[in-house]
């Protein structure tokens, strides 16, 4: 499994402390972003085979129904690195200790709805692992995007990708992995 530490984890360590452990019943958020449904479904499989609370990022103003109008849009936000706001909320996501981070692959990176999501909440300290849907062209620099953006996160390189939604047995058999790393 490849993590990317972001944080420099030494001092805890040389405390006898474990960097960035992880409690024996761990909180585990299920967040992501979806645009056409592929990503929530992948979320809804996450969240049943992990026991984990599900919590959809909404923007604050919704993407337009037209395809064109919407892509227009989407480039214009990617080309300008803008970061949507987004829908308040009743969860804190600094308060779980593991993060499902999903989001489709908009231009081979996160969604920009995701990004205001890691830009908005300090995630220091937690596991992120990531998962994203496309539409062929694989997670391209997607997870780059969030180890990059999480400042402190252990970020678990071998997230989940898949295209379109891609829930079954292989979803299953991932996310019993990421729970059995999690003890």
């Amino acid at each position: 499994m490849k993590i990317a530490k972001i944080l420099p984890l030494t001092l805890p360590i040389m405390f006898g402390a474990s960097a960035n452990a992880v409690p024996a019943n761990p909180r585990v958020l299920v967040a992501y972003y979806s645009l056409t449904g592929k990503t929530e479904r992948v979320a809804n499989a996450i969240a049943d085979a992990s026991g984990g609370q599900l919590y959809q990022i909404k923007v604050a103003k919704a993407y337009p129904d037209d395809t064109k109008a919407r892509r227009d849009i989407l480039e214009q936000e990617i080309e300008e690195n803008y970061l949507p706001p987004l829908q308040a909320t009743n969860i804190n996501p600094e308060n779980y200790d593991i993060i499902f981070l999903g989001s489709p692959v908009w231009a081979n990176h996160i969604s920009q709805p995701v990004k205001s999501f890691l830009a908005k909440y300090n995630l220091a300290g937690k596991r992120v692992i990531p998962f994203v849907t496309h539409s062929g062209g694989g997670r391209g620099q997607s997870f780059d995007d969030v180890a990059a953006l999480c400042a402190g996160c252990v970020v678990d390189m071998d997230g989940w990708s898949n295209w379109g939604s891609g829930t079954g047995r292989k979803l299953n058999k991932w996310v019993q992995e990421q729970i059995k790393n999690m003890e």
